[in-house]
């Protein structure tokens, strides 16, 4: 640092009190009427509803992020049923994209396979564990076959549908009509 600059400095802070170079904290917040409150509000609530991220909403109000989320804090502590009403709605709107989303991939994967996603994977599971089921059908004993079958093998085979969850677990008929 140069030497005339912290001189400089030096005499800036002897001439400017503390007091006198910050200004008193009532003057930093600003005062709102009751009216401007709740246009705050509504366009508070308007951007929660819309999916829109906080440093937006605080972006349109004019306001720093921090006391946008201030606001939303005292927001939740009193309980305010059109907050939670807010809320609702837009994980609602959330939901709602993310099913027509996966709608239309189910839509696209049926359009080029001619099968729903579930059928195939359901095709690709009986494909890769072909050698174990083929096992299991030549075997004269099918429950003694199926109980050799390691517990993960097992356990992934009864949760796709593969083999019957009962007691005497068995091959299902839609998993026999895959084989050949």
């Amino acid at each position: 640092m140069h030497p005339l600059h912290t001189v400089i400095c030096r005499i800036l802070r002897q001439a400017a009190p503390k007091a006198w170079r910050q200004a008193p904290r009532s003057e930093n917040k600003m005062t709102y009427t009751s009216g401007e409150l709740e246009t705050r509000r509504q366009t508070l609530l308007n951007g929660i509803s819309r999916n829109l991220n906080y440093t937006e909403i605080a972006t349109q109000l004019g306001v720093r992020r921090g006391d946008l989320l201030k606001d939303i804090k005292a927001m939740r502590r009193s309980r305010d049923p059109e907050l939670r009403d807010a809320q609702l709605i837009c994980q609602a709107k959330v939901s709602e994209e993310k099913q027509s989303a996966s709608k239309r991939r189910e839509e696209r994967f049926y359009n080029m396979t001619g099968m729903t996603l579930h059928e195939k994977s359901f095709q690709n599971m009986v494909y890769f564990y072909k050698p174990e089921l083929m096992t299991i059908l030549r075997s004269r004993n099918h429950e003694a076959a199926i109980r050799n079958l390691s517990n993960s093998t097992r356990r992934t085979l009864m949760h796709n549908g593969i083999l019957t969850k009962r007691n005497k677990p068995e091959i299902t008929q839609q998993a026999r009509d895959h084989l050949p």
